[in-house]
């Protein structure tokens, strides 16, 4: 019991660290129980426009080791999560924001870019460690398990300004070669910029302002030398989340 404990301690000091070594399966089943506690449904269009960025990934990118999916959230919160396992959850108040198929595609690679660094877990920190090393430990339907699990069911996704960057780089690079031209990389951010209030505020939150990630992506886009292009309109009905859509898209971001 000693030694357990001594382990517990220790990876609870040291999860941020560790939590990238775990098996992959054991990060999927981590993934499931966070799904299992959001109010959440797949979408066909969004899985499509996924697929065709996986599409884009070199044989040798470590993303292969996850099988992607994506799912939404019915939720006025502007955000979005890459969970354990290889599972996005975009929230329908992101969702409303987007207005063309780059930026909705800039959204999703740069989620990818958190996985091809393993930083979904260690923005989870500690609670999420600590669970996984109960899983691993004593099996992922163990009581210990379950209890450890409990622990992190409401956790948040903090990243580093370091992290964020690395996302965007990857993020960037992916939208390029998915499209041609990095039209659309900054777009949202340059709406966000000036926009205040609730929905809002754990985007702005949890992120490197807007203008810093708008000047660091355009330093990108300079020094890669992206050419740039007009954006694509989204299409699909799926992914007209509610009626006000058309108002929102000739109004702008409500206040």
């Amino acid at each position: 019991m000693t030694l357990l404990i001594a382990v517990y301690l220790a990876f609870w000091l040291a999860s941020e660290l560790l939590a990238p070594q775990v098996p992959v399966k054991v990060e999927v089943w981590a993934g499931q129980h966070l799904l299992g506690q959001l109010d959440q449904e797949s979408n066909p269009a969004l899985q499509q426009r996924l697929d065709q960025l996986l599409a884009m990934l070199p044989t040798g990118s470590p993303l292969h080791r996850y099988e992607f999916s994506v799912s939404l959230v019915n939720s006025d919160e502007v955000n979005a999560l890459a969970l354990p396992g290889g599972h996005m959850v975009i929230f329908s108040g992101l969702l409303k924001e987007i207005r063309s198929e780059n930026e909705l595609a800039m959204v999703l690679a740069h989620e990818l870019g958190h996985y091809a660094r393993r930083d979904h877990l260690r923005g989870m920190g500690r609670g999420l460690g600590m669970t996984l090393l109960m899983a691993t430990l004593f099996g992922q339907e163990s009581r210990a398990a379950g209890i450890a699990a409990r622990f992190f069911s409401g956790l948040e996704m903090r990243y580093s300004q370091k992290q964020e960057t690395a996302a965007d780089t990857f993020g960037l690079q992916l939208l390029t070669a998915r499209y041609g031209h990095a039209g659309g990389a900054t777009n949202f951010f340059e709406r966000l910029e000036g926009q205040v209030g609730s929905r809002f505020d754990y985007l702005l939150a949890s992120h490197p302002h807007p203008r810093a990630r708008i000047a660091s992506l355009q330093r990108m886009i300079t020094e890669a030398g992206y050419p740039l292009a007009d954006t694509l309109p989204l299409q699909g009905e799926e992914l007209l989340i509610d009626n006000d859509r058309a108002a929102i898209n000739a109004d702008g971001p409500s206040e």
